[in-house]
């Protein structure tokens, strides 16, 4: 078993590369789901029919 866990170790400079990896990975999900925050597809408003045909 001891060997198994023995996969996880990680030397400094193996455990910084992993924090960046996950610091770009959160970073690009939070700078998607602002992007696409702002390009939300709005509803255009529908024209209001007035109530006599007359009025032009």
């Amino acid at each position: 078993m001891k060997r198994l866990f023995g996969l996880f170790v990680l030397t400094p400079a193996e455990q910084r590369l992993i924090v960046v990896l996950v610091l770009l990975i959160v970073a690009g999900a939070w700078y998607k789901h602002r992007r696409d925050l702002n390009y939300a597809v709005r509803p255009q408003p529908t024209p209001v029919m007035s109530a006599s045909p007359s009025e032009r």
